[in-house]
């Protein structure tokens, strides 16, 4: 089955008709594609942002929250890399993601206006293995989901190059998965599953996903990509949060933020300082992160270009 855009009018039109149903998308199926969100001036900036936030991190991996395909002592390859508000990482240009009006409508017809900040990340392309992520729903949360479609948070990809990387199953994020989706969650496994999709997005196109929907990324290396990939809350989410990362409550940190983040990452600090997490569920997240930093993202025999 094919996830591509259907036929529409023109992009600035198709938005502002079809929120209602772009909406109604993500909660049914568990994602929604809005083509043309970006104009093209917004995606070459955006783009080189990216292009700059990956020369960094290949130079020099080990010094950042970076994703892989292959790693040894002697060799890594990555396809993207975690928290690029990290004051390491950090392009102003990422802040005004929180101010455009092609992300943010969504975000906000979604879960309203007051919102915290959760992640923010960047992908790019493997130059040697291919990019093979096993079938999961994020956070290790896989028994996790909502018969009514209700979303505890929005997920977006900001495609910047035409992208074909993301696969779903539609409405997995409604129900308990089945026999065949948890012998591949369980083998973290790759293969084909009933009812799949492959989404398809061109360059200024912005994919929303629930991250309760059981979905996997695919990509070929030496095929370039550039996505960002962040995720937000409503303010008083009362799931999720506990993601005011360390560099966030550095001194002056916020302070050097444009006011648009700087809310956003006040909210998640008061949030995170209200409800302090039970000890259980603290060491369960430390496990879940522990093994996203260390899966190499591939099939297990690897595939060398």
């Amino acid at each position: 089955m094919d996830g591509s855009r259907p036929a529409s009018a023109p992009p600035s039109a198709f938005r502002d008709s079809e929120m209602a149903a772009h909406v109604h998308s993500f909660r049914e199926s568990g994602y929604a594609l809005v083509p043309g969100a970006l104009d093209a001036s917004t995606v070459s900036r955006w783009r080189a942002a990216v292009d700059r936030t990956a020369a960094v991190v290949r130079s020099n991996p080990e010094d950042h929250s970076a994703r892989y395909t292959h790693r040894t002592a002697q060799e890594a390859d990555t396809w993207g890399v975690s928290h690029i508000f990290d004051p390491s990482l950090y392009d102003p240009v990422y802040a005004e993601v929180f101010e455009h009006p092609g992300v943010m409508s969504f975000v906000h017809s979604v879960l309203g206006e007051e919102l915290r900040f959760w992640t923010a990340h960047a992908l790019w392309e493997p130059k040697a293995v291919d990019y093979e992520l096993n079938w999961h729903k994020d956070n290790m949360e896989n028994d996790r989901y909502a018969p009514d479609g209700r979303s505890t948070h929005v997920q977006f990809n900001i495609c910047l190059l035409d992208d074909d990387c993301f696969r779903l199953v539609p409405g997995s994020h409604r129900r308990p998965l089945t026999e065949a989706e948890r012998d591949q969650v369980d083998a973290m496994g790759t293969g084909p599953l009933p009812g799949e999709v492959s989404v398809s997005c061109r360059a200024g196109d912005v994919l929303f996903m629930n991250h309760h929907a059981l979905h996997r990324g695919s990509a070929s290396a030496g095929v370039p990509r550039r996505t960002l990939h962040m995720n937000v809350q409503a303010a008083d989410e009362p799931t999720g949060g506990h993601t005011s990362w360390r560099f966030m409550r550095e001194e002056g940190y916020l302070d050097r933020m444009p006011p648009s983040v700087r809310t956003l990452m006040e909210a998640t600090i008061a949030w995170d300082d209200a409800h302090p997490l039970p000890l259980a569920e603290t060491m369960r997240r430390r496990r879940a992160s522990r093994q996203i930093k260390g899966h190499e993202a591939r099939v297990s025999e690897g595939v060398r270009r």
